[in-house]
């Protein structure tokens, strides 16, 4: 592809990875003769990024960092700084998809997809727009945020009136019960059986929508 990025410029890139393999890669990809991508800073983890004080458009953002901090936070950290965020995931991280819809990270890009596709990821993402991940659909039911909030408080074992109460804005004992049932028929069309709390905590579990135990 060509060599623009935002505003005809290439786009500045962060790089957060614990594998220090990967971060080389990167560097070695934007630093390619043509690359619409510029690597100006990679680290391990959100607190040694932030440390460099570099100036960037996208933090391309590995979705499991061994230092313990969670995505949903690191996302939320990165974008209070005026970054767009670009979840990097492998397809079997089955959490990657959950973590975008209830983030407000701008897209997420598969590791298996190879170069071509991280550099268009980048740019569009650099310019203001969503990049989904091929397939995405495939790795799990497509639950709204409402959606997802309720399944996370149900499977956890909470009430339809603990459940109610618990969201913000709270919501009435009959919209649980219309949520889930929204929730159920999803997880049923895709061939995943969904009709008790058990199946429901199961499938949270099987799509990262809830951590394991």
């Amino acid at each position: 592809m060509g060599g623009e990025g935002v505003n005809g410029s290439r786009v500045r890139v962060g790089v957060i990875d614990s594998h220090d393999l990967l971060l080389a890669g990167a560097r070695a990809l934007m630093s390619a003769q043509h690359s619409p991508a510029e690597f100006v800073s990679g680290a391990n983890t959100v607190d040694r990024l932030m440390r460099q004080t570099p100036e960037l458009d996208v933090v391309l953002l590995d979705v499991r960092l061994p230092d313990g901090t969670g995505t949903e936070e690191n996302v939320r950290r990165l974008v209070t700084e005026g970054w767009a965020v670009l979840l990097h995931a492998d397809v079997r991280q089955r959490e990657a998809a959950p973590i975008l819809r209830r983030s407000s990270a701008a897209g997420l890009v598969w590791k298996n997809d190879g170069a071509r596709a991280l550099l268009e990821a980048l740019v569009a993402v650099g310019r203001g727009e969503q990049w989904i991940a091929a397939d995405l659909n495939g790795k799990g039911v497509d639950l709204t945020h409402r959606e997802t909030q309720v399944l996370i408080s149900y499977a956890a074992g909470q009430t339809y009136a603990e459940t109610a109460a618990q969201l913000t804005p709270a919501i009435s004992v009959e919209s649980v019960k219309t949520y889930l049932s929204r929730i159920r028929k999803r997880y049923e069309a895709a061939g995943r059986p969904a009709s008790t709390r058990l199946e429901l905590r199961h499938r949270a579990l099987e799509d990262g929508i809830i951590p394991p135990e």
